[in-house]
Parts: C-alpha cells; sequence; structure tokens
C-alpha cells in the first residue's frame, strides 16, 4: 500500500490531475451538431483505444481497484459500441468485465469511487439497450442497486434542485431531473462535482459545461 500512494504521489507531479477514462467517455458519446451524425469530439474516441490496458480495461493502470477499473470499462466499452467503431477493443473491454464481475463483491466498500452506486446502474442500463453481453444478473449488481436506492431516498429529489448534495457527484445515474434549476448549483468551472459536464452539456446545452472536458483532451476539441 505505502508503495502504491508513493507511486500515485510521483505521477500526480505538482498537482495535475490525470485524465478520467470515464469521464472522456461521456465526451466520446457527444454527437457533432453539423448534422453528420458522427462524433463531436474524435480524438476522445482515440484516447480511448490508445489508453486500453493489456488485459482489456481501462482505469488506473498502477492501482487496481474493481470498482474503479468496471466504472471505467463499461463506460469505455459504451462509447465505442455506440459508434460501431475499433470491435476488437470493445470485445476485449467486455471479456475484462464479464471475467470481472464478481470482483465488485470482494473488495472493501472504502474503495468504491463516490456516486458508483448510482452512475453504475445507469451504465447498466444503457449496457443492455445497446445489447451488451454482461451478467446483469451477478449477485454483485444486486447488492449495488440497493445502494442506490437506499442513497436516492436518503435525498429527496426536491432537495437535490436546491442545494449541493452528494447527488451531484452522479447525475448521470438520475434520468429526468430538473436542469434548469441544477444549473444554479453549477460550478466556476462548469462542471457539477465529479459528475461527466459532457453529460450535462447534453442534456442543457449549456456552453459552460464544455470548460472542464475541454480542458484535457485533444486540438479538435
Amino acid at each position: 500500500m505505502v508503495g502504491d500512494v508513493r507511486a500515485m504521489l510521483r505521477r500526480m507531479g505538482d498537482g495535475e490531475i490525470s485524465i478520467s477514462a470515464y469521464d472522456t467517455a461521456w465526451v466520446a458519446l457527444v454527437k457533432n451538431t453539423d448534422g453528420s451524425g458522427g462524433p463531436r469530439f474524435p480524438s476522445s474516441l482515440q484516447w480511448i483505444v490508445d489508453n486500453q490496458l493489456p488485459d482489456g480495461s481501462w482505469g488506473d493502470a498502477v492501482t487496481f481497484s474493481a470498482h474503479d477499473r468496471m466504472i471505467n470499462t463499461l463506460a469505455c466499452v459504451i462509447a465505442l459500441k455506440s459508434w460501431t467503431i475499433y470491435p476488437d477493443s470493445c470485445s476485449r473491454g467486455l471479456a475484462f468485465i464479464r471475467e470481472n464481475m464478481w470482483r465488485l463483491r470482494e473488495e472493501e466498500a472504502e474503495l468504491m469511487p463516490i456516486g458508483f452506486e448510482v452512475a453504475f446502474p445507469s451504465l447498466l442500463d444503457i449496457a443492455k439497450a445497446l445489447e451488451l453481453e454482461i451478467p446483469y444478473g451477478d449477485p454483485s449488481l444486486q447488492e449495488i442497486d440497493a445502494k442506490r436506492n437506499l442513497k436516492l431516498k436518503r435525498i429527496p429529489r426536491d432537495v437535490m434542485h436546491e442545494v449541493p448534495t452528494t447527488l451531484l457527484h452522479s447525475l448521470e445515474g438520475m434520468p429526468g431531473l430538473e436542469w434548469d434549476r441544477l444549473l444554479r448549483l453549477q460550478c466556476s468551472d462548469g462542471s457539477f462535482l465529479f459528475s461527466p459536464s459532457a453529460f450535462a452539456a447534453m442534456q442543457t446545452g449549456d456552453d459552460n459545461c464544455w470548460v472542464q472536458p475541454i480542458c484535457g483532451l485533444g486540438s479538435d476539441n
């Protein structure tokens, strides 16, 4: 553990945040506004392919966390499948998910990323719609659903539209939001805490949401 922490600190350098595969996948899902029907940010798709790990997953390459690898990998697979490109990378990612889903039950809850229990089930719904072959009946997913339901019950929907709550970390996991009210809770950099700004931009059309994702990607973004 000490060695892992030291490695992460060395990678941080003077504090720069590394690019998130999960957020990049959301950026990759954005359609072009020129009517072509293609991706608005094609370099994000190339980044996904270039940064796939040897085991077929995406996520932190130094420290293995099942929750981190699973949510990053599923998001990237969804992005690739949505555009029907790079089938080999997509297949390798799906194989990783099928072979490692059980690890979610074995890993300590403290290693679960903020908002995972809300965002991951939403990704699974998208995966179902894309007919991705994933073990949706795995017992670990039932436990995650239970945690999601508990969290959503604790914070009334009306309250989350009025004051900042932990649900701002995972807005992409909740359909039917009132974005005209949520925009009042937007951070100065265009983000909503850890929720993907690309998702917020797709829902609202607010140009301020692009400030955060554009900072970390290539020149065509």
